[in-house]
């Protein structure tokens, strides 16, 4: 055990001795670093995000009377007008409305350039757990998104903040649109059905009295 002690306390001298003598290299390593983060600190341009929240509004038309074609989750839905809102067009169009992307225009492709506005482009689900009115059972849900833009000008990351925001809040009110027309035709497809299927057992019944009551008046007579 002495051994093994004085064996340890030699290495823990040794380290102290040779941390003694390249004490200032490790110092002035250390300085470079602080040095270097500090400069990065001052001369990097500052990031700005604006951001807006979107409620998602409750299905006004109860499930149990639409098919699961129909209809689709929330978050299902936020990805399909996300898709639509990126599309290659539709980004273009705001870089050169608000002028994004300077140097980056100058020495990159279109394809680079609309990969850094996407990647300043964020989209976060905001859940809650809510009731279900069929089960009665609490679950998560989305309740809401978070859409946001960087940028290095506060004015432009507010600006394609809500212009980003416009673009989805009218690409889902053109997919509730289509949605409520598909719906319609639906129901008005599920009306003529069961109308159909109500003509088909009045005439079954009227052809059942008629097989049935008539010989029971000859009978009698």
């Amino acid at each position: 055990m002495t051994e093994l002690a004085l064996e340890q306390t030699l290495d823990l001298g040794d380290y102290l001795a040779a941390f003694r003598r390249r004490k200032g290299l490790i110092m002035t390593v250390a300085g470079i670093v602080f040095l270097i983060g500090l400069v990065t600190a001052f001369v990097w341009p500052p990031t700005y995000q604006s951001s807006a929240t979107i409620l998602i509004e409750a299905q006004e038309v109860p499930t149990e009377l639409i098919q699961s074609t129909v209809t689709s989750f929330a978050a299902q839905q936020i990805q399909v007008i996300s898709q639509r809102v990126m599309a290659r067009n539709n980004l273009m169009e705001i870089v050169e409305k608000y002028d994004l992307y300077k140097k980056e225009r100058k020495r990159k492709t279109t394809e680079q350039v609309l990969g850094a506005m996407r990647n300043d482009i964020g989209v976060d689900m905001i859940t809650a757990e809510v009731m279900d009115p069929r089960t009665g059972r609490p679950g998560a849900a989305t309740i809401a998104f978070s859409l946001s833009f960087k940028s290095t000008n506060p004015q432009q990351a507010q600006k394609v903040a809500s212009e980003l925001t416009t673009l989805y809040l009218n690409e889902n009110l053109k997919s509730r649109t289509e949605k409520a027309a598909e719906t319609t035709d639906f129901l008005t497809a599920e009306a003529n059905r069961l109308n159909k299927e109500i003509t088909r057992l009045e005439e079954q019944r009227s052809a059942f009295k008629e097989r049935n009551l008539y010989p029971l008046h000859e009978s009698r007579a």
